[in-house]
């Protein structure tokens, strides 16, 4: 993307689709803060839509290095910092190190803040805490995601390709952690319970679940039901049209409920409290003791038939 007029906005933000997706609220409150003001963003390539920037830098561009070296930045990542008004910046900085940088670089304000949660907080909370701080409004603190009308042709292409009908549950079986999953094949019989409540299935997967894609491509069963969406915006598209999404504590889930579909997300080692996502219409599952191998799928189709409407009406 091109580089925008001065005083613009700068966000740097890295991590996973979630982290992206849990910092929405914060860009939406400095556009609200700034307004007519430009976009940029530093971050992610991948990720960079949702936000709609009006500019962005792959945050592991080689054109940043200089920001921990030094030396004077290069003229692809110079404007994004010279020219900049309000630059807010997520980043772990023990020393200050960044922190002096980016003072000596913006001309206008600065704020760093460490994207860590302490315990208890909800990590939308500590996102948007150096805003508050600050005195900025936030008018919405939930992140929220809405797709432009070409951008849904995806699910409406997999529909039609698949003959799928209504209603459509989305499960995601990944997550970025091994402890933060529930038992595939207990993915699959809720899949299976599912199919006989009169729901259309399909098995979601990402680039990073290299190995439940093979899974589920090697079982006749479920192949066809498997799917990978190539990019954040066609899985968007899928998210929202779907009447359900169950997944484990990851960023398909927090997309989902950015999105406004009724989310299910199932939490074992991780905290809900600070993990969750915040939507009315998303609901947790707590595994007993933190354990998703002792979550049973009795429990979930429970929770999954109320979502749906008509509460459980057979056994998983």
């Amino acid at each position: 993307m091109r580089i925008g007029k001065s005083g613009h906005l700068l966000v740097k933000r890295g991590g996973a689709l979630g982290d992206f997706v849990l910092t929405l609220p914060a860009v939406a409150a400095l556009r609200l803060a700034f307004p007519g003001s430009a976009l940029h963003l530093v971050g992610d390539p991948r990720f960079y839509l949702l936000a709609r920037p009006d500019a962005a830098l792959d945050h592991n561009s080689p054109a940043l290095i200089p920001l921990y070296t030094g030396n004077p930045l290069g003229p692809e990542a110079g404007p994004f910092y010279a020219d900049c008004t309000f630059c807010l910046a997520y980043a772990v900085d023990p020393e200050g190190q960044l922190e002096r940088r980016l003072r000596c670089l913006v001309a206008g304000e600065v704020l760093l803040w460490d994207p860590r949660p302490p315990a208890g907080c909800h990590i939308t909370d500590h996102l948007l805490a150096p805003l508050r701080q600050r005195g900025l409004t936030i008018a919405d603190p939930l992140p929220r995601f809405e797709l432009l009308a070409p951008e849904r042709q995806y699910a409406r292409t997999c529909r039609e390709e698949r003959q799928l009908r209504s209603p459509l549950v989305l499960i995601h079986p990944g997550s970025g952690g091994r402890r933060k999953c529930w038992p595939l094949d207990r993915y699959l019989a809720l899949a299976r319970w599912c199919m006989r409540q009169g729901c259309e299935v399909l098995l979601l997967h990402g680039p990073a679940d290299t190995d439940l894609g093979e899974l589920l491509s090697a079982e006749a069963d479920w192949r066809d039901r498997a799917l990978c969406p190539p990019g954040p915006l066609e899985l968007a598209s899928l998210l929202e049209s779907a009447a359900l999404f169950i997944g484990n504590d990851s960023g398909p889930g927090h997309l989902a409920a950015a999105l406004g579909t009724p989310t299910l997300s199932l939490f074992g080692p991780t905290d809900p409290r600070v993990w969750r996502p915040p939507h009315p219409r998303a609901r947790v599952v707590q595994a007993p003791d933190g354990e998703l191998a002792r979550l049973e799928v009795a429990t979930v189709a429970g929770a999954a038939g109320e979502m749906l409407g008509g509460g459980s009406t057979g056994r998983p």
